[in-house]
């Protein structure tokens, strides 16, 4: 008999989908792929994530610098705003651990594997809050992350 045709199985089946689908939800993007793929939210709206009620962990050493835009930096709502990080004492892409964008409290999503770079595009018109954290596989942010303030101008 196969493994397929055991209702235990189906089960199985449909609470995993369901756990992945979770998963997912759990750094407020369903966009989880190489953040490449991060250009298809363009104009998409964010999920406001309140910091101060997320739980984070100390730090140990690990540090997410914003290497460029720089701080204060002035774009145009044309432009692509690339956010440039380094990171230091923590393995990117090992067990799942990857960084964290923030525009204005609200994710943009979340950078998976080696990558230090994302583009942010769509971005409105008005003064901008961009943080960056970095997180482990469970998707637990570190305490210590980086901002820096830009200008979109029409």
């Amino acid at each position: 008999m196969l493994p397929l045709s055991r209702p235990g199985f189906r089960l199985f089946l449909a609470l995993s989908l369901i756990l992945a689908a979770l998963t997912l939800v759990a750094c407020g993007s369903t966009n989880h792929n190489h953040m490449e793929d991060m250009e298809n939210m363009d104009g998409a709206d964010h999920e406001h994530i309140d910091h101060a009620a997320q739980d984070r962990i100390a730090n140990d050493g690990a540090t997410i610098r914003i290497t460029a835009p720089a701080n204060g930096a002035t774009f145009t709502t044309d432009d692509d705003i690339v956010v440039e990080v380094a990171i230091e004492g923590f393995t990117l892409n090992e067990d799942g651990s990857h960084w964290h964008v923030y525009v204005d409290g609200a994710s943009w999503g979340m950078v998976m594997g080696g990558n230090l770079d994302q583009v942010l595009r769509g971005m409105a018109p008005g003064e901008h809050l961009i943080e960056v954290y970095l997180a482990g596989g469970d998707h637990v942010e570190l305490q210590d992350g980086d901002s820096i303030s830009i200008t979109v101008q029409e």
